[in-house]
């Protein structure tokens, strides 16, 4: 059995491995657009902090070759105070909610990157207190592998639990071809609906070209993300600056590649709605939309989404990933949906089982409690239910 050898990435190493990084996840058994590296170091150049370390392990085979890359960086928390606790997580999976990951590795290599990395965590269990993996994809190298190890394995319990689905849409067939699935109601109200809006009222489909300087779109996207989210009573992640800046360079970087829909539907002058597509390999990823009330109105989602969906037919595009999230308006396009996972790791002791129930309180009864007795706090203070 051929050795893997494991070393930590540094800062001043991960700025310059665009190229590798990309080239080896394009070998990889699970490619999908949040492990780019255009994704990966934009995210630790906008949010690194004094409280985040990054925990990059590369795998190098006995002749010198990469062949591994573990995207993780180490978390520190308080919980109760002062008591801190160093968690191991996937880079951007806290503030940017990327669905499908996994460590990048050689397909003919997963299995023993995947246990020589398990080995190595071990090895270094005084880095970590516990390992929190959300987002990990339904067939990925790091799940099958440690599944096949069982729930325990060097002093180490894992557990692995579906987290959250994704749906998505199969182009396997013409535009033509998809909408004669729907029911001949579904079809002609769709049809109606662009008609209306294309022909008779005149509105402009915009998606944002290569050339184009997309700062002005890119906060007209936000805008209307964040009007809808008003109007909703919504609490939205995707606003603020750090957010801000993380698309902005994000878009900057792959509109070059082609990689970006910035996609508009305008009356006149006024933007109705707007989504905001990755490409990557052979799918179109949804990530985000902004909608205006007066679109709401006149039916611009579901037009704009019908519009960009037969742009992907027409480019080839295997597949359209909704990624996380059950929305209706999601199940109106498809009926398949993939199952994301969260792995857990913890060490086999009693110090770190009370960590992990420590944690478990910190993040799931508190705020489960919080929710259901601040109304009763808040009327005992002389505040009101109503």
């Amino acid at each position: 059995m051929e050795n893997i050898f494991i070393d930590k990435i540094s800062d001043s190493q991960f700025v310059n491995m665009r190229e590798e990084w990309n080239a080896l996840l394009e070998k990889s058994a699970t490619n999908e657009l949040f492990l780019v590296w255009e994704w990966m170091y934009s995210w630790w150049d906008v949010f690194k902090n004094g409280g985040s370390e990054l925990y990059l392990l590369r795998g190098k085979s006995s002749t010198g070759e990469t062949i591994g890359i573990a995207p993780f960086y180490l978390q520190q928390q308080r919980l109760f105070g002062n008591f801190k606790i160093n968690i191991i997580r996937f880079c951007s999976s806290v503030e940017t909610y990327p669905d499908h990951l996994d460590i990048i590795a050689m397909k003919e290599y997963e299995h023993l990157f995947s246990e020589a990395v398990l080995n190595y965590l071990v090895q270094h269990d005084k880095d970590w207190d516990l390992i929190k993996l959300e987002g990990v994809h339904e067939n990925a190298m790091i799940k099958k592998y440690l599944s096949s190890v069982g729930p325990k394995k060097n002093g180490v319990l894992m557990k692995s639990l579906p987290s959250t689905g994704c749906p998505y849409l199969v182009l396997d067939k013409t535009f033509e071809g998809y909408l004669s699935s729907f029911s001949p109601k579904k079809r002609q109200t769709l049809l109606r609906k662009r008609k209306i809006l294309m022909d008779r009222e005149k509105a402009v489909f915009r998606v944002v070209q290569c050339d184009e300087e997309p700062d002005k779109y890119i906060r007209e996207l936000f805008a209307l993300h964040e009007e809808r989210a008003r109007q909703k009573g919504i609490k939205t992640t995707f606003s603020g600056e750090e957010i801000y800046k993380f698309h902005s360079r994000l878009v900057h970087g792959l509109l070059r590649e082609g990689k970006v829909v910035l996609a508009f539907l305008y009356k006149e002058f006024d933007p109705l709605v707007s989504y905001y597509c990755i490409k990557h390999g052979k799918k179109y990823y949804y990530y985000q939309a902004g909608l205006s009330h007066e679109g709401e109105k006149r039916s611009a989602g579901a037009v704009l989404f019908s519009l960009i969906i037969e742009n992907a037919f027409k480019e080839g595009y295997k597949e359209f990933d909704f990624l996380r999230g059950s929305e209706e308006y999601k199940f109106y396009w498809t009926k398949n949906c993939r199952q994301d996972y969260s792995i857990t790791v913890r060490k086999d002791d009693f110090m770190n089982k009370m960590t992990h129930y420590c944690y478990i309180v910190h993040h799931r009864v508190l705020p489960l409690f919080q929710r259901i007795y601040k109304p009763i706090l808040d009327w005992a203070r002389g505040g009101s239910f109503f």
